[in-house]
């Protein structure tokens, strides 16, 4: 009998834990495990649930949640799997509930007792990171969110990034993994994205070698492409939106190869399918880099844009493009000779000539928050 009163209100149970008092998520939590113990229903439904509670800002949650995920994955291998992309959005749902102050946007990270940033989806990577297949296939769906065909929301890829840049990652491994989908998803999105850049501003020009040598001549001059702009700027913008994924997996490589020292030699040299030992080193994190992409955020912050479209909202627009156009330029870089696992101690600087002169040093948290500024 009381299997099939929690099984009719268990959807309900759930639901009821995205409230804003504290003590309300307590109480459904404590109903939850003790369903749980006595094993009334199906673990697998409440796991999704079970990871947003261990985001919650009240360590007591936190921490019983948890343990809950730690007895299911025991006793049920695969199950804390099979749910975690969903249990990530979960947790999102939560952190907009919690979120005081509506002006900002919802972030996947927080300060940890020591004061640095740390997932807040840490101990569910903790779970899933012990099996390289499992843990694979879920950084690859969270990067597969990324793509610009998939239209996820751009706060959606702002949280994801975060919790990308500051899980806790173990070996060398798990990181260059992560860095290597960057550069295959970048590649293709980042190429579409420019595609469809130039599809609005140059129409009718993109095919044939004559329309393609006017384009090329024309969209490196600002002033040109000012010009360009149609009346109609919905698709423009839209071109916008999708390019700042891209710029949210450049600033997650950057940060990753800043924390953990990675040369851009070793980066190019990974293979994902080569032998694991080779890259079971332990990481150590060289220094703290602060993911900061500040263009994305002002988007964000924003909310709707603007309606009235002026010359600066234009030179914007033109500024972003041309910023997007370079960093995909420098996609590739040449190959680093140091077969160091260790930090860079000269700064990489661009080539002559491309947009921003920024100088990446991968000691110095300064370079990185240098390449922020573009993103």
């Amino acid at each position: 009998m009381a299997s099939t009163v929690i099984q009719v209100y268990l959807k309900q149970l759930l639901e009821a834990y995205f409230h804003p008092l504290s003590h309300v998520r307590m109480s459904v939590l404590n109903v939850l495990s003790l369903v749980l113990r006595q094993g009334l229903v199906h673990p697998v439904q409440c796991v999704p649930y079970l990871i947003a509670m261990s985001t919650d800002c009240e360590s007591s949650i936190r921490n019983k949640a948890d343990q809950q995920l730690q007895e299911i994955d025991k006793k049920y291998t695969g199950f804390i799997h099979m749910k975690a992309v969903q249990g990530v959005r979960e947790s999102m749902q939560l952190q907009r509930l919690l979120e005081t102050d509506l002006s900002q946007p919802v972030r996947g990270v927080r300060e940890d007792d020591h004061h640095t940033p740390c997932a807040l989806n840490s101990f569910l990577y903790s779970l899933v990171r012990s099996s390289r297949a499992y843990r694979r296939a879920f950084v690859l769906s969270l990067l597969k969110q990324f793509d610009e065909t998939l239209h996820t929301s751009l706060s959606q890829l702002l949280y994801l990034a975060d919790n990308l840049c500051y899980f806790p990652y173990q070996n060398q491994d798990e990181a260059l993994f992560i860095i290597h989908h960057i550069d295959l998803i970048v590649s293709v999105s980042g190429s579409n994205v420019l595609q469809s850049f130039r599809e609005v501003l140059f129409p009718g020009m993109t095919e044939g070698k004559v329309g393609q040598s006017q384009m090329e001549e024309t969209e490196d001059k600002p002033e040109v492409l000012i010009e360009r702009i149609p009346a109609v700027i919905g698709p423009l913008q839209d071109c916008v939106l999708a390019s700042k994924g891209c710029h949210l997996l450049l600033l997650v490589k950057e940060v990753l190869k800043s924390t953990y020292g990675f040369t851009d030699g070793k980066v190019h040299k990974y293979s994902p399918t080569e032998n694991v030992k080779v890259y079971e080193r332990p990481l150590s994190r060289k220094t703290v880099a602060k993911f900061n992409p500040k263009q994305v955020l002002e988007i964000l912050k924003q909310k709707t844009p603007p309606a009235v479209f002026d010359d600066e909202e234009k030179h914007k627009i033109i500024r972003q493009f041309l910023d997007f156009k370079q960093l995909m330029l420098k996609l590739d870089p040449a190959e680093d000779d140091d077969e160091d696992f260790g930090p860079q101690t000269k700064p990489v600087a661009p080539n002559p000539g491309e947009a921003g002169d920024t100088v990446v040093c991968e000691t110095n948290v300064s370079g990185l928050l240098a390449l922020s500024s573009i993103v």
